[in-house]
């Protein structure tokens, strides 16, 4: 009689303590099949999100842009965004790097008619002697990612009511529970395509000096592939132009040019 596959099968799912058994039997301390030791496991666990953590910083980790719409509050300086009670923007994590800012001027009817923001530094923030300036509409924007909540400087000061979209990194969010859920082939997750494993193989690797485990060159070029596949989605190609005789351009003179240097003419 012919073997036939079940008539049901259970969606095959991940959970943290799923990445974390892994990266222990790729390091050696625990076999296939075994189960890590709870205090082994916990230990691991909170490597993982000190790896997260450190991925945060990092623009190469970044899985997407998130694009965030906000109301200011007029005569207000600074707002306020982040998690922590009393946030001005509530967000799920506090923001690491405000990418672009816009004022929205209108949105009805669509489309939506914005103004981009000058985004500035902490310098030109200092040497800024007129602060709390106020205006209609803002012109510059000085981020200072203060902890819990961001710190968000519009200048010079709203007196009205505007709305501002402002494009942040979508970090990775750090786990709550090593009984979190990571997603599957047929699952809703937390974490986007080609990041569990180059998370399981990078924890792999920082699992090793603690469990005095040398680093087999197998793992170690599993991870970096892993980690380049991720790299490869996020990293930006620059754009490279030369002036008239073939010096490197700059931003702030490019001029093309159609010089040969085979024929040695125009």
């Amino acid at each position: 009689m012919p073997i036939t596959p079940p008539l049901s099968e259970p969606v095959l799912t991940y959970t943290v303590e799923d990445l974390v058994t892994d990266a222990l039997i790729e390091t050696g301390m625990v076999s296939p099949g075994d189960t890590a030791d709870p205090d082994q496991a916990q230990w691991a666990f909170r490597k993982a999100n000190y790896l997260l953590d450190t991925w945060a910083t990092k623009k190469n980790f970044v899985p997407y842009a998130s694009f965030n719409i906000f109301t200011l509050v007029p005569g207000l300086s600074p707002h306020t965004i982040g998690p922590a009670v009393g946030a001005t923007f509530p967000m799920v994590q506090r923001p690491t790097k405000i990418v672009r800012a816009t004022i929205i001027l209108t949105n009805t009817p669509a489309p939506y008619v914005s103004v981009v923001l000058n985004l500035r530094d902490e310098q030109w923030w200092m040497e800024n002697t007129i602060q709390q300036l106020p205006s209609s509409q803002p012109t510059d924007l000085f981020y200072n990612p203060t902890f819990p909540n961001g710190s968000l400087y519009y200048w010079p000061i709203p007196n009205t009511a505007w709305q501002t979209q402002l494009e942040t990194w979508a970090i990775l969010q750090q786990f709550g529970s090593i009984t979190d859920p990571i997603g599957g082939p047929n699952a809703a997750g937390t974490i986007p395509p080609g990041y569990r494993n180059a998370l399981m193989l990078s924890l792999a690797e920082s699992l090793l000096p603690g469990g005095e485990r040398a680093a087999h060159p197998t793992l170690v070029q599993m991870a970096a592939q892993a980690r380049a596949g991720v790299f490869g989605l996020n990293t930006a190609v620059p754009r490279m132009q030369t002036r008239d005789s073939g010096i490197p351009g700059a931003y702030d003179d490019q001029r093309a040019t159609t010089f040969s240097y085979k024929s040695r003419s125009s």
